[in-house]
C-alpha cells in the first residue's frame, strides 16, 4: 500500500466527507469499548442473569428510537454538527453512569440502557443525515469502506489493550484487584476519545436539513420493501449486544481478555477486506458484498449451533464481525440512495426516511430480543443462544432477495426521474443532442 498514494485519494475528496471520516476514526476506538464489554460488565454483576442482560439492548434500542424523533425538532434550533457531538459526549458518560451504580437490578439497567440509546440515537441519527448530505452514490463505497476500515483497526487494538487493561486489574493487583475500579478507567479513556472526536466534527461546514415536515404515514411502495429489509437485519441486532458476551461468559469463562482475542481473530481478516471495498468495488458490487456478509452470519451461527462449544463460540464470533461490516458497508449505501431518489420524488426532508428507517430497524431489534428472552423463559437460555440464534440469522438472510428487488427498483426510478429532470430543461436536451451531433 503506497501511503502517499492513498492519503492524495483522501485529500481529493470532499472537505466535509474528510472531517466526517477523521471523527469517525477516533470514535472508532470508543465503540468496541462499549459493545464488546458492556455486556460482560452486565453479566458480572447480575449473576449471569440472561433476562436481565437483554433488558439492557431493548432500553438502549428504545431511547434510540425516541431521541430520533426529538431529533428531528432539535435540529430546527441546534446545528446538526453540535447534536453529532453532543451524542458522542453523552456515550462516555453513560459508562460512567453504569459503573457507578450500586446494584445493576432491572431498573439501573433500563436507565444505563436508556441513558446510552440517547446518546446512540444523537448519534446516529446526525451521523446517518451526515453521511447522507457529505457523500454521493459514486463515493459511498469509498466512505463506508473507510469507516469500516478504521472501525476494524480500532476493533483489533482496543479489546485486546481494554481486554489486558482489565483482566490485569486482578492478576497483578491493580486497584486493590478490583475489576470495577478497572472498567472506571476504561470510561475515563472512553469520554477523552469522544471529546477529541467532537472537536473534530466540529471543524466541519455542515447545513441543517430544511425546517419541514418529517413525519409522514404514506411512503412510496419502494420505501415499504426498504423497511421490511431493515426490520430483518434489526432482528439479528437484537441480539449483537449481548449474545457474544454471554456465549463468552458460558462457554469461554467470562474473561475479557479472551473476548479481546476473539474479537482479533475475526478483525485481522477485515482489514484487507475493507481496503478493497474502499478502493476496488463500485455501486453495482454491494449486493454481492450483502450476499458474503449475510452468508457467513449464517455459517457461523450453523457453526454455534451445531457446536456449541469454546470452538463453535469462536467460529460464530469471528463470522459475525465479518459478516455485520460487510451488511453495513452495502446496506447503509443501498439505503441512503433509495433516500436520495424518493426524496426527490416525492419532494420530502431526507431526514423522514431515516425516521422511518429508524422506527424499522427498532421493531426488528424489540422482536429479537423479546424473542430471545420467549425462548429464554419458557425454554432455556442455552436454546435461545443456540438454536434462536439461526433462526434469526436465516430470516435475515432474506434481506438480500428484497435488496435485490430494491436495486432493480432504483435503476427504473432514477431513470424516470432523469428523463423528468430533462423534459423540465429543454436547454439540457438541446446541449445533449448537440454533443452527440459533434
Amino acid at each position: 500500500m503506497n501511503i502517499v498514494k492513498e492519503l492524495k485519494v483522501f485529500f481529493s475528496y470532499p472537505r466535509n466527507m474528510r472531517v466526517m471520516l477523521t471523527a469517525n476514526f477516533v470514535y472508532a476506538s470508543v465503540l468496541p469499548v462499549i459493545w464488546a464489554f458492556v455486556g460482560v460488565y452486565i453479566m458480572r454483576n447480575t449473576n449471569n442473569d440472561v433476562h436481565l442482560v437483554m433488558c439492557f439492548p431493548i432500553a438502549n434500542y428504545t431511547g434510540i428510537l425516541i431521541t430520533f424523533f426529538f431529533n428531528g425538532y432539535l435540529l430546527r434550533i441546534i446545528p446538526v454538527k453540535y447534536l453529532y457531538s453532543l451524542g458522542m459526549l453523552i456515550s462516555g458518560f453513560s459508562l460512567f453512569v453504569m459503573i457507578s451504580l450500586k446494584e445493576l437490578d432491572i431498573y439501573g439497567i433500563g436507565m444505563a440502557g436508556g441513558l446510552l440509546g440517547v446518546a446512540m440515537g444523537l448519534f446516529w441519527a446526525n451521523r446517518d443525515y451526515l453521511a447522507l448530505a457529505s457523500t454521493t452514490d459514486e463515493n459511498r463505497n469509498y466512505y463506508y469502506g473507510l469507516e469500516n476500515f478504521f472501525l476494524t483497526i480500532c476493533s483489533i487494538i482496543a479489546p485486546i489493550t481494554v481486554g489486558w487493561f482489565i483482566a490485569g486489574s486482578q492478576l497483578y493487583g491493580w486497584f486493590g484487584g478490583d475489576r470495577n475500579h478497572a472498567y472506571f478507567f476504561v470510561a475515563l479513556g472512553a469520554i477523552t476519545l469522544a471529546f477529541l472526536a467532537s472537536a473534530i466534527i466540529c471543524r466541519g461546514k455542515f447545513s441543517n436539513p430544511e425546517s419541514a415536515k418529517f413525519i409522514y404515514w404514506k411512503y412510496d411502495p419502494l420505501w415499504y420493501k426498504v423497511c421490511l429489509m431493515e426490520a430483518f437485519r434489526g432482528i439479528g441486532q437484537g441480539f449483537m449486544i449481548t449474545a457474544p458476551a454471554m456465549l463468552t461468559v458460558k462457554l469461554i469463562g467470562g474473561q475479557e481478555g479472551a473476548l479481546g482475542i476473539i474479537q482479533t481473530t475475526g478483525n485481522i481478516l477485515l482489514v484487507l477486506v475493507f481496503y478493497c471495498i474502499a478502493r476496488l468495488t463500485k455501486p453495482e458490487h454491494r449486493i454481492w458484498i450483502l450476499f458474503t456478509g449475510l452468508g457467513l452470519f449464517v455459517l457461523g451461527c450453523g457453526a454455534n449451533a451445531i457446536l456449541f462449544s469454546t470452538v463453535g463460540v469462536l467460529a460464530f464470533i469471528a463470522c459475525q464481525i465479518i459478516s455485520s461490516a460487510l451488511i453495513e458497508c452495502s446496506f447503509s449505501p443501498v439505503i441512503m440512495l433509495v433516500i436520495d431518489l424518493l426524496s426527490k420524488k416525492e419532494q420530502r426532508n431526507k431526514f423522514a426516511y431515516l425516521l422511518n428507517n429508524e422506527l424499522a430497524i427498532y421493531t426488528g431489534r424489540v422482536t429479537g430480543g423479546l424473542l430471545f428472552i420467549g425462548a429464554a423463559l419458557y425454554v432455556s437460555d442455552i436454546f435461545a443462544l443456540r438454536y434462536v440464534l439461526l433462526f434469526v440469522a436465516l430470516v435475515q438472510f432474506c434481506s438480500y432477495f428484497l435488496c435485490k428487488q430494491v436495486l432493480a427498483t432504483c435503476k427504473v426510478m432514477d431513470a424516470e426521474l432523469t428523463a423528468a429532470e430533462l423534459q423540465t430543461e429543454p436547454h439540457a436536451i438541446a446541449d445533449i443532442l448537440s454533443q452527440e451531433e459533434r
